[in-house]
């Protein structure tokens, strides 16, 4: 199904309020989708604000099964996007049981709400997973998480693949990389934007300077995807995408953290201080992203259009004191 074949489909939004759903609220909207975006708690939208542009938007706490069910009775929607969830590995050490019930039971119920409303929708659902999970493999070989957010999203992958399995769903998992771009991200990329924006602002007026930016290494390797690309990809997933399959969406191409903190160098109009430790964290293995790319899917954006309107945003966010 081609959502151009379509009047306007109607795709539920999770998480529209955060980086990847702000995004996904414009790019799906301009791209001719119905969106409708649920958020936990509504925020004071403004003027530019991405929440701006969907034809609705849904509070709803999905931990609440009783809130989700009526919530998706309310929209009825023919696509979902599941962007929502708790996304930090720090937190998910002291909150452990939190974070499971945000990304596994939010998932379970949501699943559950369109389930339950049987035959009279079909709905196909992309489930936003996480690089970081562990594959759980043999049970036997005992299971050995680098951290309770990676379980929460192994057993979130589990889940969807086991709805679809159990109960006939349309159901398919992207796992994207490190997603960068303007935004409301609080990744390295954002953080390193935010502190050039600060040095920029900082050293024509005499103010004190922020203290060098802490690098880990310059040598550790990510693989750095816009999140504009991994919209487009999410949008052929939803259209496209086999039911039951996990898809990486990833750029497949592995950068060093020295190569963009080079990037950020070149694009700045200050000289930025950087403090570089000698961090011998091993680095992620490159990713094959040939399932997606024979959608007919490929990246637009280049690192360096990427820090740019990363930096852009950034600056414009000083200036607005936000």
């Amino acid at each position: 199904m081609d959502a151009g074949q379509l009047s306007r489909p109607r795709l539920l939004v999770t998480g529209g309020g955060g980086f990847c759903g702000e995004h996904a609220c414009r790019y799906y909207a301009s791209a001719g989708w119905d969106v409708t975006a649920v958020v936990r708690s509504m925020p004071l939208i403004r003027e530019g604000d991405a929440l701006r542009v969907a034809a609705a938007v849904e509070v709803c706490d999905l931990t609440s099964g009783a809130e989700v069910e009526a919530m998706v009775r309310r929209v009825r929607p023919d696509y979902v996007l599941h962007l929502a969830g708790m996304n930090a590995v720090g937190a998910s050490w002291t909150h452990p049981a939190a974070v499971m019930e945000s990304n596994v039971m939010g998932t379970v119920h949501l699943l559950e709400a369109v389930r339950r409303l049987g035959h009279s929708m079909s709905c196909r659902i992309v489930i936003a997973g996480s690089m970081l999970r562990c594959k759980l493999g043999e049970v036997e070989s005992g299971l050995a998480p680098p951290h309770p957010y990676s379980l929460s999203k192994s057993l979130q992958v589990v889940t969807a693949q086991s709805w679809a399995a159990l109960y006939g769903m349309d159901i398919i998992v992207a796992e994207p990389s490190n997603l960068i771009g303007p935004g409301r991200s609080t990744g390295l990329c954002a953080l390193i934007a935010k502190y050039a924006a600060e040095l920029e602002c900082s050293t024509p007026t005499g103010i004190r300077l922020p203290e060098p930016f802490r690098l880990s290494s310059r040598t550790e390797q990510r693989d750095l995807l816009d999140v504009r690309d991994a919209m487009s990809a999410y949008e052929l997933l939803l259209l496209h995408g086999k039911s039951g399959k996990v898809y990486p969406v990833v750029s497949g191409t592995m950068r060093t953290l020295g190569e963009l903190a080079d990037t950020f160098d070149r694009l700045v109009r200050c000289t930025l201080q950087w403090r570089v430790g000698d961090s011998k964290a091993v680095s992620p293995q490159p990713i094959d992203a040939s399932a997606l790319k024979a959608l007919g899917w490929s990246p637009l954006y280049s690192l360096e259009q990427s820090v740019w309107d990363t930096l852009d945003g950034a600056r414009q966010a000083m200036k607005e004191g936000k």
